[in-house]
Parts: C-alpha cells; structure tokens; sequence
C-alpha cells in the first residue's frame, strides 16, 4: 500500500514538474528570447539599426538619461527619509509613535497609478492645494507641480513603504548589548547610531538603495503624470512608441536597454551585498529598546520632522476620502461645497464602473495564489531537497529572471510573441485575450514567492514532519497537516503582497489587457487623461477615481490587518 502510495506521489510531482518546465519556456524563455532577437535580427541579417535610431533619437536619448537622474535622485533622497522614517517609529522614543507608524505604513497599500492620481487631484492643475496657492500667489502657474520636482516629490515619500517593512525588521533583530556596550565605552547617542546601528545595518541598507536605483529608472505611472513634455523617463516613452506599429522596434531596443541597465544594477548589488539574508522569524539575544533622545533642541526638531512627513504622506489621502464623499461641483471646483453620498451609489451600481474593481480583484486574487502555490513548490524543493536534479535546479534559477526584468519589456515580449498563433499554447492567439494578462501576473510575483517561501521553510522545524512520515503518514499529508500550517503566517504575509502589488497595476497591464474587461489600474490613468479615447475624464472620472482610491486603501488595509492578526510575531527581514 505504502508502495502504491509513494508511486502515486511521484506521479504528481513529476506531473507539477513537466508542467513547470513548460510555463517556464512557454512564458518565460520563449517570448523574451524572442522579443530579444527581434531587436537584432532583421530579416536574413543581424542588424543594430533600432539601436543606433535608440541613440540618434533625441526624445529616447533625453529619457534614458531621465531615468538615470532619477534613479540616482531617489536612491538618495528616498533613502534619507526611509531611514528617518523607521528610525522615528521603531528606535528612538517619539509621542504618537503608532499613528506614525501606521500612517507610514500606508505607502504599501497607497501606491503606484492610485497615489498618482491622488496627487494629480491636489496639486493637479486644477488641484485643491494648487488653488489655494494661486489664490495667494495670483501668479503662480497652474502647471507648477509638474517635472523632475514634482516626480522625485511623489516618489520619494511613496517608496519608503519597503523601508518600513524590511528596514524596521532588520532593525529590531539587532543586538541591545551592543548598544549598551558602546554607551559603556563613552559613546554618544549620535555615535552610537552612526558607528553601530547604521553600519549593522548596511546589508539592508544596501540592498534598498539598489532597489531604489531600479525603481527610479523603470518608474512608469508618476513619470507618466506628472513628467511634463520636458522630464520623461524610459517606461513613459516605451508605451509611446509601443502604441504605433511603426516604432514598436524601438519600444523592443529601449526596453532591452532598460533590461540591461536592471542587470547590471543588480549585479552591482549581489557584489556589494553577498550577506544578504532574508528570514520571516528571527530572535536575539537582548531585544531592541527604544532611546530618548537626550538634545532638547535635536529632539523637538526630530518630532517637527517627523509630524511633517507624516502629514505629506497622509495629506493627499485624507483629502481624497473627504472628496470622494462631496458632490460633482466640489470636485470640480476643489472646493468643498456639500457632501453626499451619490457618488459612491453610481460606482458601486453602474456596471461600467464596477466592473474595473470585480476584474482587477479577480486578477490578483487568482494570481497571487497561483504564484504562492507556484513559489511554495518551488521554495519546498530549493529547502529540502539535499541534490535537486538539473530540472529543478534550471526552473528554480529562471524563475528569478522576472525580477530582473522590467516590466514593459516582460508585457511587450509577451505581446509580441503571442500575437500570432504559436505551437507552444496550441497555436492559439493570447493577444487580447484574458489568459495572458493572468500569466504575466504570475510571472512577476513567482521571484518574490519562492525567495520568501524558501526563507519561511528554512526557519520552519522539520522534526515534526518528519515525525508525522515515521507514524504512518504519507509526505503529501505530513506536509498539509504538519509543514504547511506551521509556515501559515508567511504564506499569508506572501498572498497579500502579491495581491496588493497587482489590486491597481498599470505597467504590465496597459499592454495585457483585455478590451472585454478593463483592470482598474487603466481606468484610473484613463480618468486622469484628457487625451484618452476612452476616458470619462472630467468630473464623473474624477469622481470615480477618488472612490476607487479609497476602496482599494480599505481592501489593502483589511489585507494587511488579516495578516498582521494571524502573524503578530512575524518579522521580514531582508
């Protein structure tokens, strides 16, 4: 029987494998080999052209080194606030340090296309705090908030959400003693957190400001807005030449450069940083206590500064929330008129403008699940299997490849390849269709979902599963019933990152998605553009967008509060 049994279980597995291998050629290797050659290969010869028109075009020149301004710009100023940030809530002993801590928190559910349009409507031309500056400074143009300023503005406060997350669990794993010992030694605080604490941190540190240099030179949605005809950077410009059939070459060339740029970059990274160690629960020996600042005048100007970006971060949001419940002439006006709920009746009712949060929903549920499955799988194999064969190994290995990727050049490859029948999928047509949205989904949640789930199974006790296997269990039960409510708070924390990341994504799905059903991420952009063919732009779209913002808030909150309620004690460290 037990012969039977352990047959069976290597059916399955070998089944899950084969099927591994194939989504890994078919929507990994196949398209960006493709969309790689492509860009070389120009009907019986290798060619560079796009890349020489890449170099001689001034508009793709000027947004290569757009990207690069910024990325240098953000790993800079991002990581000054980010640090200042987690240092307030979680180091030194600041009043009203949990609502700082929960309103820096909120740059992990209030990000991407949905904060950027919560900017646009307040200091958007017709913004509330743009009117209220022009009505004191009459000369003031509309347009002010616009450009490289404007961008590293909303950027800057908006990517600190990955400091507050693995910044503060590196911190609060740091050793107490070590502080006590300086001290002893006749360090100052200043000393004591510029010699010990910064430099103990510098793995973290490091891998941030990488992170960093890359989210400023693949940003999309704040560039996209607010940039202006005179700061565009790669991503922007790749959607534009990716729209005309004509250019969609040097969409190809540009995003292969992107692409490079990303890889060097992370290469860079993984040189500086080889003790880079990931870990949901870690203890130490004397845990971290928070320190009073002794400098009167240093700690008032420590609580100033705080209470200040906290009120940057939080400003846009509230006013947003309170708009959204004011009538169409408030919100055309910027000015609070009346309140009312008829705005949020005509959302939640009208198909049109519900059906953009049931499609985004059901994509990144479904994604998100699929990729923790995918990732649990995965991270199982890398964890406990002593001498993984070379298939597990090679899936394991490319399944990173989408975090080194940007995401144009992952959507633009799949686009291209599967827009004419290939023998891979059946010889059928995924263009335009609802499958390959899905899929590119999946892709670029599986690097993060196998390096968290491998890390969650690496500090999990595998004793008792092993016991469960020595009593009779089969090693498919032992693990459901024994190993995978033992990693239950990790797999948690996974699924709702992965459903957050996608609740409003825009740079992947502008080029994915399907006519039929419309994601929320190019409803919102769409409302924010008065070019767009397909806008309700003005006030419904306006009103549709402040709604939809404070929905997605809530259901990233209600997210993150589940997990937080069922993994109290759960650290993510990086």
């Amino acid at each position: 029987m037990s012969v039977k049994r352990g047959s069976l279980e290597k059916f399955w597995y070998g089944l899950i494998i084969v099927f591994l291998a194939w989504l890994i050629i078919a929507f990994v290797l196949f398209p960006n080999l493709q969309i790689f050659l492509s860009a070389f290969w120009h009907a019986v010869t290798v060619s560079m052209a796009s890349f020489s028109q890449i170099f001689t075009a001034h508009a793709a020149l000027a947004s290569l080194g757009n990207s690069l301004l910024l990325g240098l710009l953000l790993s800079i100023t991002s990581n000054v606030v980010g640090v200042f940030m987690v240092l307030t809530v979680s180091y030194f002993k600041i009043r009203g340090a949990k609502w700082l801590n929960l309103i820096y928190m909120s740059t992990i559910v209030y990000s991407g296309i949905v904060v950027a349009s919560g900017y646009l409507f307040i200091y958007g031309e017709s913004g509330f705090v743009t009117q209220l500056l022009r009505h004191v400074f009459p000369t003031l143009a509309a347009n002010w908030f616009q450009g490289l300023p404007a961008v590293l503005f909303i950027m800057t406060f908006t990517c600190t959400a990955n400091h507050m997350m693995f910044l503060k669990g590196a911190l609060a794993n740091l050793d107490y003693q070590m502080l006590e010992a300086a001290k002893l030694m006749g360090a100052s605080q200043f000393q004591v957190l510029r010699q010990v604490v910064l430099p103990m941190l510098t793995p973290t540190l490091t891998t941030l400001t990488i992170f960093l240099f890359q989210t400023g030179i693949g940003a999309f949605s704040a560039p996209l807005i607010f940039g202006g005809t005179k700061f565009q950077t790669i991503a922007p410009t790749i959607l534009t030449f990716a729209m005309d059939t004509y250019s969609r070459h040097l969409a190809v060339a540009l995003s292969i450069i992107l692409g490079l740029m990303q890889l060097v970059i992370f290469g860079i990274g993984m040189i500086i940083d080889r003790q880079r160690n990931v870990a949901f629960r870690t203890k130490v020996a004397t845990p971290m206590k928070k320190q009073q600042i002794t400098n009167p005048v240093i700690n008032v100007i420590v609580h100033f500064i705080a209470y200040l970006i906290g009120f940057i971060l939080i400003f846009p949001f509230v006013l947003v929330v309170i708009f959204s419940f004011t009538d169409d002439h408030s919100i055309s006006m910027g000015r609070i008129y009346s309140f009312t709920l008829e705005n949020y009746v005509n959302v939640l009712t009208t198909p049109d403008t519900i059906m953009p949060i049931v499609t985004s929903l059901s994509y990144a549920l479904l994604s998100a699940g699929i990729a923790l499955i995918m990732g649990m799988f995965l991270g199982r194999i890398a964890v406990l299997k002593r001498r993984p064969n070379l298939l597990e190994r090679s899936e394991i290995a490319v399944m990173y490849l989408p975090w080194l990727l940007p995401a144009p050049l992952i959507a633009l490859a799949l686009v291209t390849t599967y827009g004419q029948p290939q023998w891979l999928v059946g010889n059928q047509i995924l263009t335009g269709g609802l499958v390959l949205l899905l899929v590119a989904y999946v892709v670029s949640r599986l690097p993060y979902s196998i390096r968290f789930m491998e890390a969650a199974f690496r500090g999990q006790n595998r004793a008792l599963e092993e016991a469960a296997v020595m009593l009779g269990a089969s090693s498919t039960r032992a693990f459901f019933d024994v190993g995978l409510p033992a990693i239950r708070d990790s797999s948690l924390a996974v699924f709702s990152m992965n459903t957050l990341a996608h609740l409003a994504e825009y740079d992947m799905t502008v080029f994915l998605y399907s006519p039929s059903f419309i994601p929320l991420g190019v409803v919102i952009r769409d409302n924010t553009d008065p070019n767009s063919g397909t806008a309700s732009f003005g006030v419904n779209g306006l009103a549709a967008n402040l709604i939809y913002s404070v929905l997605l808030v809530g259901i990233g909150s209600l997210l993150l509060y589940a997990v937080r309620k069922h993994a109290k004690d759960t650290t993510i460290m990086m």
